[in-house]
């Protein structure tokens, strides 16, 4: 495999990342970063991410919005999309490991991983109404 040395964009990138539970898309990522780094392209922050998806240290979600977004959590977990708010969610279990398990008996080959994504109307969403 190609090893890529370590760069100050991804780093940025990292730091941005670092800590975040709100699922950023590339392009939020991106306007945030600018303020700071106004040199910094799109295209260099989103094949950051996706290059940091690619190596195991975030998550590249489709949550079924059609955008990306991006997790720095790479624990497996599933996430809820609330169609209303547009926000992701991460649902976290004990026992997430028995999902993939319980896929895998239903699958004629072998099963890697394994990414749940719920989709309806957060609490919040729901409180408001």
């Amino acid at each position: 495999m190609l090893q890529r040395r370590n760069s100050k964009q991804r780093n940025v990138i990292r730091e941005y990342l670092c800590g975040r539970i709100d699922h950023p898309t590339a392009e939020k990522l991106y306007k945030e970063i600018r303020v700071e780094h106004p040199k910094m392209s799109l295209g260099t922050v989103y094949r950051n991410l996706m290059f940091l998806t690619d190596i195991g240290e975030i998550q590249a979600l489709d949550v079924g919005d059609g955008i990306t977004h991006f997790d720095p959590n790479p624990m497996p977990h599933a996430h809820f999309y609330c169609k209303k708010c547009k926000r992701v969610f991460d649902v976290f279990m004990d026992d997430y490991d028995k999902i993939q398990t319980l896929f895998a008996k239903n699958v004629q080959g072998t099963v890697d991983s394994c990414a749940v994504s719920l989709t309806g109307i957060c609490k919040e969403c729901s409180d408001n109404n």
